[in-house]
């Protein structure tokens, strides 16, 4: 989609008009006067100031059959002339014409349209138009996780409209790829899901003329939801078998960072080191290798601490999510950082327990990946991988 309209700015004097190389007359007028011009799609905005009453000739390109004269429609004051020019009779003091083709565009309260969580519909976003603006608001509650935003328009949308912005929950969404959604219609699907939690507040805005209301619905489907991980005891780590992951041992990380290695400068480091400043930024991402001796089942246990109410990361074994839920796991709020108080380091357990499964791993080398979710920090002091059964 094609994004911002071209914008011209003219400070005329007496009597001048504004040409290029073909010797187009763009515009023009008869008594000093201060002009900005916008062009949009087959829509053209004139702003005057002027001293005295005067006559401003406008090319628009087209022959209009619709104007709005600061807000209100205008069935007088202006006429077409030849070869795509405006003329309109322009009052003393600040004016806004709007010119352009078809019916005549909305104003004012529109109609309102559905928002759907999961294919249910959860409220009404009213609508309201103005000059080459449409804006629409609303509220839903939604539980902590990744929503998937798909706009449905009510018609097909031509092409060189503005692309549409929606504001949901303190997120700007302004890229959109053109999808089939899942009620078979065509719709717009933001290009990254939005992390979403509690009351979450929506403002959709379209920058274009509309002489119908442009949405049918906007639907919020739930690409993953969080996964609380509960504070545990800590694990054996001295049980036969066990596999010791040191998380300032980390391979590599990606999409951020970087992650920094304290050596003795948080409390009760397990091996002498942990690793802070992981995350914020989305997509950030720290990876470790290790090696399993004895292929089986191992429940995956991590201490960690952050002084944040939580912190979000997704899980992958090999590049790959061991289990749907670990695709957004919610590690608990520890009251610190864990710089001179040990108690609050937490251990918690990831795979294995608690209603997730354990992870299958063969014998030989893995890696294991955790990745940003949100902007939230965490400090990881050390994981062990326990054998079940």
């Amino acid at each position: 989609m094609r994004h911002s309209p071209l914008a011209v700015g003219l400070l005329l004097a007496n009597c001048l008009g504004l040409g290029h190389a073909e010797s187009r007359t763009y515009i023009s007028c008869d008594r000093p006067v201060t002009c900005c011009v916008s062009y949009g799609t087959q829509t053209v905005t004139l702003q005057v100031q002027a001293r005295e009453a005067c006559q401003v000739s406008l090319w628009a390109g087209f022959r209009p059959t619709w104007a709005f004269l600061n807000g209100e429609k205008a069935r007088e004051g202006w006429q077409h002339a030849a070869d795509g020019m405006v003329v309109v009779q322009a009052a003393a003091g600040d004016a806004l014409w709007e010119f352009g083709v078809g019916g005549w565009p909305l104003r004012g309260d529109g109609p309102p349209f559905a928002l759907k969580v999961d294919g249910k519909q959860r409220t009404l976003m009213p609508t309201s138009f103005w000059a080459r603006r449409m804006e629409a608001r609303g509220e839903v509650k939604l539980p902590l996780g990744l929503y998937r935003v798909t706009l449905i328009p009510a018609y097909p949308i031509p092409n060189g409209t503005p692309a549409p912005k929606l504001r949901i929950g303190g997120q700007e969404l302004s890229e959109w790829d053109e999808v089939l959604a899942a009620n078979g219609r065509q719709g717009l699907r933001a290009e990254a899901d939005a992390l979403l939690d509690g009351e979450v507040g929506l403002q959709l805005t379209w920058a274009d003329t509309f002489t119908r209301s442009p949405m049918r619905e906007i639907l919020l489907e739930t690409a993953a939801t969080a996964t609380p991980l509960a504070k545990i005891d800590p694990p054996d780590l001295e049980a036969p078998g066990v596999i010791i992951i040191e998380a300032e041992n980390y391979t590599r990380e990606g999409d951020g960072g970087p992650v920094q290695v304290s050596k003795g400068e948080h409390a009760d480091q397990h091996g002498g080191a942990s690793i802070f400043s992981f995350g914020p930024g989305k997509g950030h991402w720290v990876e470790w290798e290790f090696s399993v001796p004895t292929a089986g089942k191992y429940a995956l246990y991590a201490r960690t601490a952050t002084q944040e109410e939580y912190s979000l990361r997704s899980l992958t074994i090999d590049r790959k999510p061991p289990f749907p839920a670990a695709a957004l796991l919610q590690f608990p709020g520890t009251g610190g950082w864990a710089r001179t108080d040990a108690t609050q380091w937490v251990w918690t357990v990831l795979a294995g327990a608690e209603g997730r499964p354990p992870l299958e791993l063969t014998a030989g080398e893995h890696r294991l990946r955790l990745t940003t979710v949100g902007e939230k920090h965490v400090n990881v002091d050390v994981m062990a991988l326990v054998p079940k059964g």
